[in-house]
């Protein structure tokens, strides 16, 4: 005997039926509940049993629970129970030592972490931090004076014409600083007015 079908309730025969849904369907009575778009086994989505299309398929709604003072009652207890058992288990494990598993991934981490703790350290302390500048005071002593250089200027008496490379050309009322002696006859030092170091004679400047 042919089954009805779960549609219009007529008898479905084989060559037009559809199994689905724990139900037997004619082709064209297997249809969209909600619009009626005819729908097959590629495009349907089931719901209770019942097919529909992409569009009408029921969507699920959250259960909003009623804020009433039993509810609030209930939460507010079951905070208070957490934050005791919290209270409790961290009193037990202060002070308790946690191993850690010596494996080579833990080991890496820690040796990277240690080369960054290392660099941070000398990098705030600077090139310093490692050797005491000899420059500083010994505590109760006072610093070392400071030597200060003398700056050396003379000022040409003769105008010089430079006759090798080492040599600076001066002029009469040259002023030359930074000069220091080689020997009896001659002088080096760096002219304001040219900006050129060089030797020059001794006796063609005298000292300002």
């Amino acid at each position: 005997m042919n089954p009805q079908c779960a549609k219009c309730l007529k008898t479905v025969y084989p060559v037009e039926k559809l199994n689905c849904l724990d139900k037997i369907w004619h082709k064209g009575c297997f249809k969209c509940t909600e619009c009626g778009m005819t729908l097959n086994m590629k495009n349907y989505k089931g719901y209770n049993k019942f097919p529909y299309c992409q569009a009408h398929y029921p969507q699920t709604k959250h259960t909003v629970v009623a804020d009433s003072v039993e509810n609030r009652r209930l939460t507010q207890q079951s905070k208070q129970q957490s934050q005791v058992e919290y209270q409790k288990q961290f009193h037990e494990d202060k002070g308790h030592y946690t191993a850690i598993s010596d494996d080579p991934e833990t080991l890496r981490n820690l040796k990277v972490s240690h080369n960054i703790s290392n660099v941070a350290y000398h990098n705030e302390r600077g090139p310093r931090s490692a050797a005491r500048d000899p420059r500083q005071a010994v505590a109760g002593q006072p610093p070392p004076p400071q030597v200060k250089r003398k700056v050396s200027r003379y000022v040409a008496m003769y105008d010089y014409i430079a006759s090798a490379a080492d040599e600076v050309s001066i002029m009469e009322g040259d002023v030359i600083t930074n000069v220091e002696k080689i020997d009896d006859g001659w002088m080096e030092g760096r002219v304001q007015r040219s900006g050129k170091y060089g030797m020059f004679p001794a006796n063609y400047v005298k000292p300002m």
